[in-house]
């Protein structure tokens, strides 16, 4: 639906594009020359409900501490984007929900458990049970969380309790509530190395260069955090993706730190602006992250 909010911004756009917000919220004009007089952007504050969800007969919880913990990696991740999330409410739902039952019959369990419990402006986090089978024939994987891109008629974020802690996957789902797609996006067509189609292909923004995608992993260094010797079979063209980029699939590379591009932060703030902007609740001069 919002597949072309990516925009080429500076400050001042910016500016007027958050004032621009503040007037469709009727933002008294004390807030406005606020805004104006600040000597850079303010961070906007999003409201965050954590909902446990408990089996019957299984109750699994994640403790506070944790939480905690794992919205200040959130904020971290986001302070870039000058977004920020405090949490306002946590639930605890019983049901006899897991990870693969909301994947049922193309995620339609999903949409009927958001449209259960979802609740108004506020987006929830999720924090789900997994009884996947890990290690099928010969091959292992996992969901670990998910979350639709951008759209608005679910305002969730589903994770997997055992990761809701894990340094990049929380912040990858967020990514994706703000519009972000993977590095190595094949939706919109394969980008080239060259990136000369990055803004009609792959993730659709040019500074995260041409991703052959997790498959290629063997090529990657994690070391020195690159992808050496696979090139692209058309023009020889070696990829050099970013492997320690939070909408990336590559494992962690050894003392590096994700992170987003530039033009993901502007798509993350733009969407924060653009779609999710009745959900701002306030204007910090400083990120919420400890």
């Amino acid at each position: 639906m919002y597949a072309n909010i990516l925009p080429i911004r500076t400050v001042g756009a910016d500016r007027e594009q958050l004032i621009a917000v503040c007037r469709s919220l009727q933002a008294p004009e004390t807030d406005l020359a606020r805004v104006r007089s600040l000597p850079g952007l303010p961070y906007l504050v999003f409201p965050l409900r954590v909902a446990m969800v408990l089996q019957p007969g299984r109750p699994e919880f994640v403790s506070a501490e944790k939480i905690r913990k794992s919205l200040d990696i959130l904020n971290s991740g986001l302070a870039g984007a000058h977004v920020q999330f405090v949490l306002v409410q946590t639930d605890t739902i019983y049901a006899n929900v897991t990870i693969p039952v909301l994947k049922q019959d193309g995620y339609e369990a999903y949409y009927r458990f958001s449209e259960m419990y979802d609740t108004g402006d506020t987006c929830t986090l999720y924090l789900v049970d997994n009884d996947e089978h890990l290690c099928e024939n010969y091959a292992c994987s996992r969901t670990m969380g998910f979350a639709n891109i951008l759209q608005t008629s679910t305002n969730n974020v589903v994770m997997d309790k055992f990761f809701v802690d894990d340094h990049k996957i929380l912040v990858h789902e967020f990514g994706h509530y703000f519009g972000l797609y993977h590095t190595a996006e094949t939706f919109f067509g394969i980008e080239t190395v060259s990136g000369e189609n990055c803004r009609t292909a792959g993730d659709r923004i040019c500074d995260t260069p041409a991703d052959p995608g997790e498959l290629y992993n063997v090529y990657v260094n994690y070391s020195g955090c690159e992808m050496k010797g696979f090139k692209e079979e058309e023009t020889g063209l070696e990829y050099h993706p970013i492997i320690q980029n939070y909408m990336s699939y590559y494992a962690p590379c050894y003392m590096r730190q994700f992170s987003f591009t530039e033009g993901q932060m502007d798509v993350v703030f733009s969407a924060a602006t653009r779609v999710r902007h009745n959900q701002i609740v306030a204007l910090a001069t400083a990120p919420v992250f400890k």
